[in-house]
């Protein structure tokens, strides 16, 4: 299928995301499969029940093979068609929702709302989800307010840090972060299909109420990351680079990998916006 990049790249600034559709292969997807199967298999029940809303959070440096989708040469191209000829990795989860799981919460990722960077419409820290089964509201797709990476909604004052364990268990199933918000919208895809979104995104995802489990990959990059103020360079620099990972793969993971050589201070992390978002 062909990719109009300059329509998806005005989404993604405008909107906050864009669909990348049929950019994973099926023999690459058969294989995910397969690997994905395999990890999520491994893990204990503590896991699951640690991670009810989400259905598991597991990294992907749980297995070697992972690094062939990291540095896939169809994303990378679609990085670079979207203008973004020089990303860089920083980590991945296999996201899973088991059958009749309930939904994940509303929460946003970004970090670095101590810079005036974040209030721009540049993409800083990007989310590429990646599934592997076709998705519907009924199995547990993505729904996400556009224009809440750029604009204020009142869930940006209303919810707690997106990492609480409470919200990950899904202990309060009443509370506002699991209930439907105002100007949010469902974005079913099918296999294959990849959502690239800001990290600043207002995003959650509905409960699988079908028989099947429902999967999909979130890998994060920093897209334009040499453009990026130094002092978040300085912060992101080998600050999550699985070391003993990356001595298996690293002719691959080499080119992605943040580095910083100046002298500037990190920054200080910040997960919630200030007033200058309106």
């Amino acid at each position: 299928m062909s990719i109009s990049y300059k329509e998806k790249r005005e989404q993604l600034d405008h909107n906050g995301f864009c669909l990348l559709e049929g950019i994973v292969e099926d023999s690459m997807l058969e294989r995910l499969r397969e690997v994905t199967d395999g990890i999520i298999a491994r893990q204990e029940a503590a896991h699951f029940a640690r991670n009810r809303a989400q259905g598991s959070l597991i990294r992907v440096t749980e297995d070697p093979f992972m690094a062939q989708l990291i540095a896939y040469p169809p994303i990378l191209e679609a990085l670079a068609g979207l203008g973004f000829a020089d990303p860089k990795w920083g980590s991945g989860f296999i996201i899973s929702k088991p059958p009749k799981s309930p939904p994940r919460f509303w929460h946003q990722d970004a970090r670095f709302w101590n810079d005036v960077i974040s209030y721009t419409p540049r993409t800083i820290q990007c989310f590429l989800m990646i599934y592997l089964v076709d998705t519907t509201p009924r199995n547990g797709c993505l729904r996400l307010i556009p224009g809440s990476h750029l604009k204020r909604h009142l869930l940006h004052d209303a919810l707690p840090d997106a990492h609480k364990e409470d919200l990950s268990r899904a202990e309060d199933r009443a509370h506002l972060a699991f209930q439907r918000a105002e100007g949010e919208v469902d974005v079913p895809v099918k296999a294959g299909d990849v959502v690239m979104g800001s990290a600043r995104l207002l995003h959650a995802a509905h409960g699988n109420q079908s028989d099947e489990r429902r999967t999909n990959i979130t890998l994060w990059y920093y897209p334009d990351y040499a453009n990026l103020p130094e002092s978040i360079r300085a912060y992101l620099a080998d600050s999550e680079w699985p070391a003993d990972w990356h001595e298996q793969n690293r002719a691959l993971l080499e080119p992605l990998r943040p580095l910083y050589e100046g002298d500037a201070m990190p920054i200080t992390l910040n997960r919630s916006p200030g007033p200058q978002l309106r």
